[in-house]
């Protein structure tokens, strides 16, 4: 039994505790102490709170679970709890509504809330697996935070791979979309040896049109000097020199024999010498004019080399074109190919990057089942997924937060029963029952009886506060 004196509006009151389990309703109109009753039942089992004196009343009493609590200006406690109950492992009330509005960190609050009630903690070997540079500060003895935390660390990890990826796949679509299809490389050792072949052909050419210039303007600066030279003709200047020798060799003898004239011969000697040097002279001068007339002569004939054709110049500047250019197309194409080689490289990384990014977010997700099968431990349909708690219904995965309050109410008391066990004494608040349905009011009873727990709640109804064992009406059917 459950006994309460002089509390709030309640001058005396004994609730009945079911030795198998059940549910206990504490009934009667506003105002006559069910919340007080409830929150005072709540007191006894964990130590908080004051309960409030019925008026002029110098004391009151409490009795429950083995405890006794007097109040008075103080409360003084005594003797032991014989039942379990929830402490502050899990706000039944809390769980079904934080009072947070963003849907998110609401239910961040409630999987804290069911970790909590689990009493669980992660061990080093359960993140396995994990990269050792996210895990080795962890605070394992809070589940919630440290997988919140692990979490953020493998998605902040997870986007800058992402990040990576994206900026490899862009330099490999530039580099792809510049290369284009360039088909097979040729072999550029065979086109610079066809590129030599015709310079060299080019410069051999432009070789002997400027010595066949050169020749030309030798030949006419040789023409014109010509032109203004007069014509000697050495053979005869040749023989009369010989002439004048032998008539000089001839008189220098007479001039010996002939004593007698010897004046005359002497001026003859002088006379004929003078003119062996004259014509000697002009003997010198004719082989310098006909040495020049030879060599300028020889300049002319060397005018013959003949300057090449514009067709074949044209030819040979078009094979060198051709070489150059099919030289500068190999290039390309090399560059090219290195481009798309480059690009694949870049693609390959982006695909490598990318798939580091989505084993990180594989291992964010794990983060979730770590927590899931902590929840699921306590036996309850609740798991995690991308921080949200999820139940399966007829409709499908569910939000736990989009169930009706009576759905959320009644997953929350299945939860607390199944944590408590065998003598554990559960206090529901009165909305709290009134929003169950029947059938969830007697799927909640029959639950509690099975597992030995105690579920006092209180409903609205006419009359004075009066507590009674939950039992399916006469004549009620399942919704």
């Amino acid at each position: 039994m459950i006994t309460l004196k002089n509390i709030g509006p309640i001058e005396n009151v004994t609730i009945p505790v079911p030795a198998e389990g059940g549910v206990v309703v504490l009934r009667g109109r506003n105002g006559s102490g069910k919340s007080t009753a409830l929150d005072a039942i709540q007191t006894a089992i964990t130590g908080k709170g004051k309960p409030p004196l019925r008026d002029k009343a110098a004391k009151g009493e409490i009795h429950a679970g083995g405890v006794s609590l007097t109040v008075a200006k103080s409360i003084r406690r005594s003797g032991e709890l014989v039942v379990t109950s929830l402490d502050s492992r899990l706000s039944v009330a809390d769980l079904v509504d934080p009072g947070i509005v963003d849907p998110l960190r609401a239910d961040a609050s409630r999987i804290k809330a069911l970790v909590n009630l689990s009493r669980a903690e992660i061990q080093p070997g359960d993140l396995h697996g994990f990269p050792d540079n996210l895990t080795g500060d962890l605070n394992l003895a809070d589940p919630v935070a440290a997988m919140a935390e692990l979490k953020r660390r493998l998605d902040i990890g997870a986007r800058e791979y992402e990040k990576l990826a994206k900026d490899a796949a862009a330099k490999a679509s530039a580099l792809l979309e510049s290369a284009g299809e360039p088909g097979p490389a040729p072999d550029e050792s065979v086109l610079r040896s066809a590129l030599s072949a015709a310079q060299r052909q080019m410069d051999r050419l432009n070789d002997q049109a400027q010595q066949a210039a050169a020749a030309q303007s030798r030949a006419a600066a040789a023409q014109a000097k010509l032109a203004t030279m007069e014509r000697v003709d050495v053979a005869a200047l040749t023989v009369a020199r010989d002439h004048a020798v032998s008539n000089a060799e001839a008189k220098r003898r007479a001039a010996q024999q002939l004593k007698d004239a010897y004046n005359a011969a002497v001026e003859a000697f002088k006379s004929a010498t003078a003119e062996r040097d004259q014509w000697q002279t002009r003997l010198e001068s004719a082989m310098q004019v006909a040495d020049m007339r030879a060599q300028l002569e020889a300049q002319i004939a060397e005018s013959l080399i003949c300057a090449p054709s514009t067709e074949a110049l044209g030819a040979a500047q078009a094979v060198l074109d051709s070489a150059m250019q099919a030289l500068t197309n190999a290039a390309q194409t090399r560059a090219a190919h290195q481009a798309r080689a480059q690009g694949d490289a870049h693609a390959a990384e982006a695909q490598r990057l990318e798939e580091e990014s989505n084993q990180l977010r594989r291992k964010a997700r794990q983060t979730e089942e770590i927590l899931s099968e902590i929840i699921a431990d306590l036996g309850c349909p609740l798991r995690c997924l991308d921080g949200r708690l999820i139940t399966d219904t007829h409709r499908g995965p569910t939000y736990y937060a989009d169930l009706s309050e009576g759905e959320r109410w009644k997953l929350a008391l299945d939860i607390a029963v199944q944590a408590l066990g065998e003598r554990g004494l559960l206090v529901v608040p009165q909305s709290a029952w009134e929003g169950l349905d029947p059938t969830n009011r007697r799927l909640i009873a029959n639950h509690a009886k099975e597992s030995g727990v105690v579920v006092i709640t209180a409903e609205c109804a006419a009359g004075e506060l009066a507590p009674s064992v939950f039992a399916r009406a006469a004549g009620e059917e399942d919704e």
